[in-house]
């Protein structure tokens, strides 16, 4: 799936955006999202692979947020020097800014990093300058400082100093001064509310930086998932309740902590991997989708968010995860073929005219209990497991947000491909829970990237001979 944008939350008063404000049903452009990686065309039943991360912040879904905070207050007088010659006030330079975050007085170093948040608001040139004088090394000093305005101001000016793929270099240099585990430490002991949403909105801007997912994942994922997406996600307090959905879809801090995920997901299988063992985190996106079903909240950025990284980690599962590698070639053979019915079983089979092979316990055509299932998928097993197809043909029967529509009908795509028994159960649930027509309908959106993923999605729906011949009816 393509990775989210980086988003600037604003500490203090914010001033108009250049950008117009955007619905999440309007018209969206595509052209400035780089292609991904090559896809074999050859092959029709191919997994989706993801497009790189790219930051573009009005080019997605979702309302247009302000890419970066200023502030329309004038720094203290303590940061303010007098010029003798003038016998008057003059704004202090920046070397003078910069070395005032060393002061000792916590208000002085407050207001000095706050001022160069204003600096640095839309102006590169200013933000590559507070790198070379040494500035993110003393702004991240700061984010261990014990006065909370401190922290509140400090991490105000880091979130634009790396907002913009211009800004990489600035990105890196953060990484390279132990930002990573400071903003880990500072989000895992601070409970003022504005101060989380700055930290995940840093480590959202780091996210889109190629560089930086693995060592955001081995940093961060943990204390993301436990710290922020659980506990906002409501899933550890089931069952759901609309005050909670009100506050689960308004959190900034669950946007943001998704969209830092969203963007790692898709540093390949390594990333993949660490992501789908970390527990709850599988749970707890699927259980932000299943409280948005039904309500005005299905279009919202979280839940794009979490559609998005579940379709990445639903790639190449077979392949990736020990239950895939330990199926067969033999059972894997006699799963496909079991798809056809009646005299077609025999000679329509994947490599030809076969012989009748006993009826595998493992093959399910929709109906009756799923075998080797005694007990509700948990974990990564929720990922594969055919009751995951209901919540995203919900999506994608009520949902207006054209990325998080392609986002779930990447997933069915991808859970549908190859030859696995997960994959076998998956189309044999859509076509239960009567996807096959909804995707079907979904072809006739005017939205090129989602009716490509619909209709590889119907392609490997297609590999099920019923499934085949539905779609020609319908």
């Amino acid at each position: 799936a393509p990775s989210s944008p980086g988003v600037d939350s604003v500490p203090l008063q914010r001033t108009g955006s250049q950008h117009g404000t955007q619905n999440a049903t309007a018209t969206f452009q595509r052209a400035s999202y780089a292609a991904g990686p090559a896809s074999n065309y050859a092959d029709p039943y191919r997994q989706l692979q993801y497009c790189p991360s790219v930051e573009s912040p009005y080019s997605k879904s979702g309302p247009a947020i302000p890419p970066e905070g200023t502030l329309a207050r004038s720094p203290s007088i303590d940061s303010i020097q007098k010029d003798p010659r003038e016998f008057g006030w003059r704004d202090p330079e920046l070397p003078e800014v910069i070395q005032m975050l060393q002061h000792q007085f916590p208000s002085v170093q407050s207001n000095a990093a706050a001022y160069l948040q204003h600096l640095c608001f839309g102006d590169n040139k200013i933000k590559a300058e507070i790198r070379r004088q040494g500035g993110i090394q003393l702004l991240v000093d700061l984010l261990d400082h014990r006065m909370t305005e401190v922290h509140r101001s400090a991490c105000g000016a880091l979130r634009n100093l790396v907002y913009g793929k211009a800004n990489d270099d600035n990105k890196i240099a953060l990484k390279n001064c132990g930002g990573i585990p400071a903003l880990v430490r500072l989000l895992r002991k601070t409970t003022d509310l504005e101060i989380r949403e700055l930290v995940t909105g840093v480590l959202w801007n780091l996210s889109s930086c190629d560089a930086l997912k693995m060592p955001i994942i081995q940093d961060a994922l943990a204390v993301l998932t436990n710290a922020v997406i659980i506990p906002h996600s409501g899933w550890e307090n089931s069952p759901l309740q609309d005050d909670h959905k009100i506050q689960l879809h308004s959190s900034q801090v669950l946007r943001n902590a998704t969209g830092c995920l969203r963007n790692v997901s898709s540093a390949g299988e390594e990333a993949r991997r660490r992501m789908r063992e970390c527990d709850g985190l599988t749970d707890a996106l699927l259980y932000v989708i299943q409280s948005a079903l039904g309500s005005s909240e299905i279009d919202s950025k979280t839940v794009e968010n979490c559609v998005c990284i579940l379709r990445n980690l639903s790639y190449r599962l077979a392949a990736e995860t020990s239950q895939g590698q330990q199926m067969g070639t033999d059972e894997l053979d006699g799963l496909l073929c079991g798809d056809a019915n009646g005299k077609d079983a025999e000679s329509s089979g994947c490599w030809g005219k076969k012989k009748k092979k006993k009826k595998s316990q493992d093959q399910w055509d929709g109906v009756g209990p799923l075998p080797d299932c005694a007990e509700p998928p948990k974990g990564i097993q929720m990922l594969w497991h055919p009751s995951i197809v209901k919540p995203y043909l919900t999506l994608l029967s009520e949902c207006s947000n054209p990325d998080t529509l392609e986002g779930a009908a990447g997933a069915l795509q991808n859970l549908a491909a190859g030859s696995w028994k997960w994959s076998v159960y998956i189309r044999a649930a859509v076509r239960k829970e009567k996807g096959l027509p909804i995707l079907v309908e979904l072809l006739r959106i005017d939205n090129d990237r989602v009716v490509c993923a619909v209709a590889t999605a119907l392609r490997n729906m297609a590999l099920d001979v019923r499934n085949k011949e539905l779609i020609g009816m319908f």
